[in-house]
């Protein structure tokens, strides 16, 4: 964790009477949340990325986690061409 994050996390939690060590825990068990999420198992169809698997995520008092359809558009448009280069 960045110093900053750490020193915000830090301040939130005091502010909420909660101590470091249960804050930064809860801060681990978040982001792992978040990252299984976004990292879930069949988000493709024929190798291609289906918008509609990725799911927004909502976590209260922390707010909501979009995913980036510029980003799925790149990687379905990089997938095209690598195809296309084997096909040549």
């Amino acid at each position: 964790m960045r110093k900053k994050q750490e020193e915000i996390l830090y301040e939130v939690a005091s502010k909420h009477g909660i101590p470091k060590g249960q804050s930064k825990e809860i801060w681990k068990l978040l982001t792992r949340k978040i990252a299984e999420t976004i990292s879930e198992e069949n988000k493709k169809e024929e190798g291609f990325f289906i918008k509609e698997k990725f799911k927004v995520i909502h976590i209260q008092n922390f707010g909501k986690f979009i995913p980036n359809y510029k980003r799925i558009n790149f990687a379905n448009m990089c997938i095209t061409k690598e195809k296309e280069k084997k096909n040549d």
